[in-house]
């Protein structure tokens, strides 16, 4: 049990019951020997043995969408859009059309999705490299052992049987589509951030020119709250104006008039009463009376 480094059940990501246990050996040779043999004895119950095969992992560039190679490596001058596939200096500045276009089969999905027949044939080659790599160790042992000196001895190598084609293992082919899913489940949630966060930052521009048109409305509200007080002082210093022309009128003007034409009214007529000029008199009482109602009609306003 010193060997075993760590002892993993496998979990189905539909949460469906599996008997799949995962297990990691200290000790490589202990792992050829396992692999080679197909079978391991627990408690006197043998159990069949099936190399684990990690999810293969696909380069894709950010900068230019392409695969086999990381940004820092890339050779390409300009970015280009996940989304619409078209190249910009600079993708903080692009208009992106937000059609999806691939850059690899020119299907409607994004450039770095994993649903893409290309990045998925990409990645089945790539795990039947791994696969090939996996058993080239266990070739090349056996090509050794041939070529350590021996004795031969027909008896010891009786005849093999009939080669038979060997079948494909459907749980390794149904690990590595369920991989693919997961990989491409993934990829969507990636991109569903990558969108909320172009909303955030759009969301966080629109509060930054709120806040601008706000402080914009209150220095307007306190500009017409300053012509406010400056229009209520010119209006009090109106009314003071109006209020002395007013006084200066009832005081002053109306009862000089007033005298006046009394005075004008005494010089018309003789000493009998007889009046000399009537049209002069009755301009003089109608005068009169005007300024007597804008006297009454100025103290009821008042």
């Amino acid at each position: 049990m010193n060997l075993v480094k760590k002892l993993k059940h496998v979990i189905h990501k539909f949460n469906n019951d599996i008997k799949l246990v995962k297990l990691e050996l200290t000790s490589s040779s202990v792992r050829e020997e396992l692999l080679t043999k197909r079978k391991i004895t627990i408690g006197y119950i043998v159990y069949d043995i099936d190399e684990y095969l990690a999810p293969a992992n696909i380069l894709i560039c950010s900068k230019c969408m392409g695969l086999r190679h990381f940004m820092k490596q890339c050779t390409q001058v300009k970015n280009t859009c996940r989304t619409c596939g078209e190249t910009a200096d600079d993708l903080k500045l692009h208009i992106c059309s937000q059609i999806e276009k691939c850059i690899h089969c020119g299907q409607n999905h994004k450039s770095n999705s994993f649903k893409c027949q290309v990045v998925k044939s990409f990645r089945s080659e790539l795990t039947r490299k791994l696969l090939s790599s996996n058993n080239c160790p266990i070739s090349s042992g056996t090509n050794n052992m041939s070529n350590s000196s021996f004795k031969y001895s027909r008896s010891d190598f009786p005849p093999m049987p009939m080669p038979q084609s060997a079948p494909t293992n459907p749980i390794n082919n149904t690990m590595l589509s369920k991989l693919d899913d997961l990989l491409g489940k993934i990829s969507e949630v990636n991109n569903h951030l990558t969108n909320l966060e172009l909303k955030y930052n759009k969301f966080e521009q629109f509060m930054i020119e709120k806040q601008k048109c706000d402080l914009l409305v209150k220095e307007n509200l306190n500009s017409l709250s300053k012509q406010s007080v400056e229009f209520k002082k010119e209006l009090v210093h109106h009314s003071l104006l109006i209020e002395r022309h007013d006084n200066l009128f009832l005081k002053l003007i109306i009862p000089m008039f007033e005298d006046l034409f009394g005075l004008i009214a005494s010089q018309n007529q003789d000493r009998k009463g007889n009046i000399f000029d009537i049209d002069l008199k009755l301009k003089l009482e109608r005068y009169l009376i005007q300024m007597k109602k804008a006297k009454e009609s100025k103290c009821s306003t008042n």
